[in-house]
């Protein structure tokens, strides 16, 4: 039974009896009730006391209106607050809620059960609190340290905030913000009208190009341009939000590589004419003129590269259930990320009518880890639409290429760099009855006629700054009605917790899955999450969790 310690502040002694015969009811709960008078004894108590919640009536002794809550509230701001009022202190208790208190309660309508609710439901909203602010500053970091301009505007054109990297790309200071318009990065004004109104039509847009120009006026920069609209409560538009990304040095490489393209092109209508005496002459030219093609297709590429990020919140890159579901109707997914962004992910898409599926744990977790998800994520796509593989080992090389690469891990000074994931990938080709998997330190758990089998992944991960050639070997598996496969990252099997406050371990998920896979899918899947609840108790999650099934 949970331990509760109340603070009770009424100067009534017999509602403060009522109250506390109400909290002696609960079979939930065990509370402890220190009850005290006025708020001079309060601020007193709290001063070398610790309590779980305080319960306060609006109207006491040397209380001197609503002012003198708010400044207990904002002392005390660590700890949830209930508010006690009277019928007619209906109002003023609302007000207090809104100035910081969890929730308020009319004395008339108390009862034990409502009571036992609310305090509950005020400790619960307090640590949500607390969480949202820890996700607050997690992302206000990451907005500062973004090497992209990000910014928030009013409809009416003033910046509500805009990032370091925003105010040096445009020659700004901090001192300016005042009197900083938006307008005044457009180069051609009318552009800001024409955005405005494809914004209103569409509620965003993504990769616009947009001429902007520096603090001097002169300087134009070409720019890609995300960003959508901020609705208020009546789905008015009051402002905007988006991300800013410098593409002149690729505009300026791509007319290189144009140029270079067009001297080939010149350099070849040559060769048709020049006589066999110019020949040595013309291969000097020709050899001149590819080594400036290469350099401006590997300046283009470079370029490529550095305007990849993720577009949306780490939620949008996540497929719809529904999707995977229109291949693989026999699925699960428990996705359980330890803070508010994960840096597991599950990613799915289709190549020639055959369905990929991966499980991938990038290195961290949190707002790190997420950062990480949104490359492998962005990554992966790019390889399918680009390349159109297919092979689950071909796609693990070229995904570990692509992700050393955008990590700088190929050069001397990223030599200590661990920076990467580990995911495991199968591609099911229903036309042949086989499942293809390859895994970068990630296994596959199959279960086959109620034996378990582990098809065991690579021992490379993907990214990092080893030098050591990696191989990603694709075994095929026959598939049958009734098998089933798994995919895991490390976070559940590394779940703390049990009698001793021990790791899950591997043997135990096999176990786990082996025992559950007669089951239909989404009875797996809830099966999945009680064990891992049950087993952590009390303890706290130490990493992401994401787990996935599929049966034939």
């Amino acid at each position: 039974m949970n331990k509760i310690e109340v603070l009770l502040i009424e100067s009534s002694e017999s509602d403060a009896l009522i109250i506390a015969e109400y909290l002696l009811e609960s079979k939930t709960e065990q509370y402890e009730i220190t009850h005290l008078i006025n708020l001079e004894e309060a601020n007193t108590f709290l001063s070398d006391s610790t309590v779980d919640i305080i319960i306060v009536n609006l109207f006491l002794p040397d209380s001197y209106g609503i002012h003198t809550f708010n400044h207990l509230i904002n002392k005390y701001s660590d700890k949830p607050f209930l508010i006690l009022t009277d019928m007619k202190d209906h109002l003023i208790g609302i007000n207090t809620v809104k100035k910081g208190a969890q929730d308020f309660l009319i004395k008339d309508e108390i009862n034990s059960s409502i009571l036992s609710r609310s305090i509950n439901y005020a400790i619960e909203r307090k640590i949500a609190e607390k969480e949202l602010r820890k996700s607050e500053e997690k992302y206000r970091e990451l907005f500062e340290r973004s090497k992209d301009a990000i910014y928030m505007s009013t409809v009416d054109g003033d910046f509500v905030d805009i990032n370091t990297a925003g105010l040096s790309l445009f020659g700004y200071k901090k001192d300016d913000m005042a009197n900083l318009k938006v307008k005044d990065l457009y180069h051609n004004k009318a552009d800001r009208d024409h955005l405005k109104e494809v914004l209103a039509a569409k509620g965003e847009v993504s990769d616009y190009n947009i001429d902007l120009v520096k603090k001097d006026q002169v300087t134009v920069l070409k720019c890609l341009l995300s960003t959508m609209v901020i609705k208020d409560e009546h789905q008015k538009i009051i402002g905007y939000q988006g991300i800013i990304k410098d593409i002149s040095d690729k505009k300026k490489a791509e007319k290189a590589l144009i140029k270079s393209l067009q001297d080939l092109d010149q350099a070849n209508k040559e060769l048709l004419h020049l006589n066999a005496t110019l020949e040595e002459k013309v291969n000097e030219r020709t050899i001149d003129l590819v080594k400036e093609k290469e350099l401006g297709e590997s300046q283009h590429k470079e370029i490529l590269e550095s305007i990849r990020y993720a577009k949306r919140i780490q939620a949008s890159i996540l497929p719809p259930m529904k999707k995977i579901k229109s291949s693989l109707p026999e699925s699960f997914i428990y996705y359980e990320p330890k803070d508010v962004v994960s840096g597991d992910f599950y990613w799915y898409e289709e190549v020639n009518k055959k369905p990929l599926f991966a499980v991938v744990d990038c290195t961290g977790h949190g707002v790190p880890g997420a950062f990480m998800s949104i490359i492998g994520y962005t990554q992966l796509n790019e390889i399918i639409s680009e390349q159109k593989i297919s092979t689950p080992g071909v796609i693990l090389k070229e995904l570990d290429k692509r992700v050393k690469l955008a990590l700088n891990q190929n050069n001397k000074e990223a030599k200590n760099s661990k920076d990467g994931m580990e995911l495991g990938i199968m591609m099911v080709n229903y036309d042949q009855k086989k499942l293809e998997y390859s895994g970068a330190m990630r296994p596959l758990y199959m279960v086959k006629d109620g034996d378990l089998h582990i098809v065991k992944g690579n021992k490379f991960s993907i990214g990092g700054s080893s030098f050591r050639k990696k191989e990603f070997i694709t075994t095929r598996i026959n598939i049958e009605k009734g098998d089933c496969f798994y995919l895991f990252s490390d976070g559940y099997p590394d779940q703390f917790g049990g009698p001793r406050g021990k790791k899950f371990m591997t043997r135990h998920v096999g176990e786990m899955l082996q025992g559950i896979a007669h089951l239909p899918m989404a009875e797996q899947g809830r099966v999945v999450k009680k064990t891992i609840k049950d087993w952590m108790g009390n303890e706290e999650q130490v990493d992401d969790i994401l787990i996935t099934g599929i049966k034939f």
